[in-house]
């Protein structure tokens, strides 16, 4: 029997994540999701609870109570611009959670299976050379966001490598999806773009970079990948680090045209000073050889349906 609880579970991903895990492991097995907030909408045959990782208390307590075989630790703060204006909230989320996370775990889950979500951001400055990127490459990570997944990846190899936890860092990089925030580029284009529609904004999008390039994924197809690791948990040595990524770069501009292609009115286009990076990677491509290798994934959703899901979830939501 699989006792897997989820942090981050009212998340955009882990809410993808919840569902995955239920329609793959059956009645008997457990899944219990945590999250700060309460649930707009109950997660079908899931457990819930409401529990902030930095309460270190009511995190003992539910661990104790729960007993988990396999830990996915989504939680987070993960927008790269918010790190970047609050980091001593993203470094206290980050860092400081993960940290309460660990030391309950090898008091009350000593054996379990701990899945790190880190991020492809931990490159940062390796992007430079322009070549798709490997586990073998050495982060160097930009920014707060960046440097606190580095930091929570070195401070769980260090503690966890005289213990019987196994641990395993991933490293995905961009996805996206329907109920992903406008805080991310896909989901800021799609919600413009049906306010454009409704006639709720004037005809003009604003962006920021449209020539830097990235490795997109759908969330679908990372939330299958972290399912299928979960289930290949004994075959994978403790340590191990793996990218979740498809390969394949992306330039911003081809994604807001492929979305104006899917809309229903005309816009133009305005570049945004607020939406600018200070220090733009001009290019991010991963390289999920290994993950290939590990557990045979690749991504399996087209991109074309990615967008028309966003753009679709994003009509939805105006109404």
């Amino acid at each position: 029997m699989r006792r897997i609880l989820v942090t981050g579970a009212a998340g955009f991903v882990g809410r993808h994540v919840v569902t995955a895990l239920r329609g793959r492991f059956g009645a008997g097995d457990a899944i219990l999701g945590l999250g700060r907030s309460a649930l707009a909408h109950p997660l079908d045959g899931v457990e819930y609870r409401q529990v902030d990782l930095l309460d270190a208390d009511a995190l003992a307590q539910c661990l104790a109570a729960f007993r988990p075989t396999d830990i996915l630790h989504l939680a987070a703060i993960s927008a790269v611009q918010q790190s970047a204006a609050d980091p001593l909230s993203a470094w206290r989320a980050n860092v400081g959670g993960l940290f309460n996370l660990v030391d309950v775990v090898l008091k009350e889950a000593s054996n379990a299976n701990l899945f790190f979500v880190s991020s492809g951001e931990v490159y940062g400055r390796a992007f430079l050379s322009g070549r798709s990127t490997d586990e073998t490459v050495l982060p160097e990570p930009a920014g707060s966001y960046a440097r606190s997944k580095w930091i929570g990846e070195q401070m769980l190899l260090d503690i966890l490598a005289p213990t019987d936890v196994r641990l395993v860092i991933l490293r995905p990089f961009n996805h996206t999806g329907p109920g992903q925030d406008e805080r991310f580029v896909v989901p800021s284009f799609a919600g413009q773009i049906a306010r454009i529609e409704a006639g709720l904004s004037p005809p003009r999008l604003e962006v920021g970079n449209l020539t830097a390039q990235r490795d997109f994924l759908d969330v679908a197809d990372v939330a299958r990948a972290y399912v299928d690791l979960i289930a290949s948990a004994e075959n994978l040595p403790s340590g191990t680090i793996l990218n979740i990524c498809s390969g394949q770069p992306r330039s911003i501009e081809s994604i807001l045209n492929d979305l104006r292609a899917l809309a229903l009115r005309p816009f133009t286009v305005a570049q945004a000073p607020d939406r600018m990076r200070p220090s733009e990677i001009p290019i991010a491509i991963g390289d999920a050889g290994r993950l290939h290798a590990a557990i045979g994934w690749a991504p399996s959703i087209d991109w074309a349906k990615t967008l028309s899901d966003v753009l679709a979830a994003a009509r939805s939501a105006i109404g």
